[in-house]
């Protein structure tokens, strides 16, 4: 049963004591793409000199979704860090939680999917109207219901978050309609009301790997079938500042123009899976800028962030494989510290 949630609107739109200032954008990538998140949460801390889970507005997709959830439960990113590490937590609200990152979701391979189209009336619509949908939303359309199981993240969300906290919270959670395409953002007052664990869940479900989220009648997937970091969705909410965290796009290059850092002088990725999230990359970049350029001609500063080659190396092909975790967070760390060190 869905529990019905009461969302207060100074978290997320203008209100009479003031607009929110400042906005945390935590985009998706799977186990390691949460890794890097939490190596960078870490440096942006440090840089900054305030706890991001402060921000006025956390819009989380899919893995960032599980991260922006545990930010707005009052977890600190350091805490996240030695969490992520095995490391025992002795205060906050992760204090006692086990949580295995390896084998929550299943591991480095999703189980084998049903038989069948995912969501025939979405690629009917897909179809008839192929420019109101990104490539991926139409590619999630065909892609089999998956067998894996969000249970174990649905449980961490709901011991965390649940139910006042997330009515109270600045929390944003982005998911697809899985009938109709489009883009919902739960925790905004017009949207299905739902609570945080189900909109979490919801936004993580990996078409082909995770079976849809049903809510309300209606079945939802993950928010990045439509955009890796949903950062446009931030739009006329009277913000003035955007921290971007963005573990599946490539580290953008200086704002005078060029291709995106680490195209250049890099060897060719190998094998046919590299090169298809090489190209999947490019593509979130892109789609990245575009979010940003639009954000900015707000009048918002916005900054991005996102992996180097040296963080490509240490994640690799398979966003999901345990056995890089560790590596990823350790060289997130050092790279998004000395990014920020530099912009200083």
């Amino acid at each position: 049963m869905t529990t019905r949630v009461a969302v207060t609107p100074a978290a997320g739109s203008p209100s009479p004591a003031g607009p929110p200032r400042r906005a945390l954008v935590l985009g998706g990538g799977g186990m390691l793409g949460a890794a890097w998140t939490v190596g960078a949460l870490c440096a942006v801390e440090e840089a900054t000199g305030g706890p991001p889970g402060e921000a006025d507005l956390l819009l989380g997709t899919s893995a960032g979704a599980i991260l922006a959830a545990l930010l707005a439960a009052g977890v600190r990113p350091e805490q996240l860090r030695d969490h992520q590490r095995g490391l025992p937590i002795t205060e906050g609200p992760l204090a006692g939680v086990d949580f295995d990152y390896d084998t929550a979701v299943g591991g480095a391979l999703p189980p084998r999917p049903r038989a069948g189209i995912g969501s025939p009336g979405l690629l009917r619509e897909a179809v008839r109207h192929p420019g109101e949908y990104p490539l991926l939303t139409m590619v999630s359309a065909v892609a089999p219901h998956g067998r894996g199981s969000l249970a174990p993240v649905g449980e961490l969300v709901r011991g965390l978050l649940e139910p006042h906290a997330w009515a109270a919270s600045p929390l944003r959670v982005a998911a697809v309609d899985y009938r109709t395409g489009h883009r919902v953002v739960f925790g905004d007052p017009d949207a299905p009301p739902v609570t945080a664990a189900e909109a979490v869940t919801a936004s993580c479900a990996i078409p082909g790997w995770f079976a849809p989220v049903r809510l309300n009648g209606s079945a939802y997937v993950d928010g990045g079938c439509w955009s890796a970091t949903n950062a446009d969705l931030l739009l006329g909410r009277g913000l003035e500042e955007v921290y971007v965290l963005a573990p599946m796009a490539l580290r953008p290059a200086p704002r005078r123009g060029g291709p995106p850092r680490g195209r250049r002088g890099r060897e060719r990725p190998r094998g046919v899976l590299a090169q298809l999230v090489g190209r999947y990359r490019r593509a979130v970049t892109r789609q990245l800028l575009r979010e940003a350029a639009l954000l900015r001609a707000e009048g918002v500063r916005v900054r991005l962030l996102a992996p180097t080659p040296a963080d490509l190396a240490a994640i690799g092909p398979n966003m999901m494989d345990p056995a890089r975790r560790g590596e990823v967070l350790e060289s997130a760390l050092r790279t998004t510290r000395e990014a920020l060190r530099a912009a200083r």
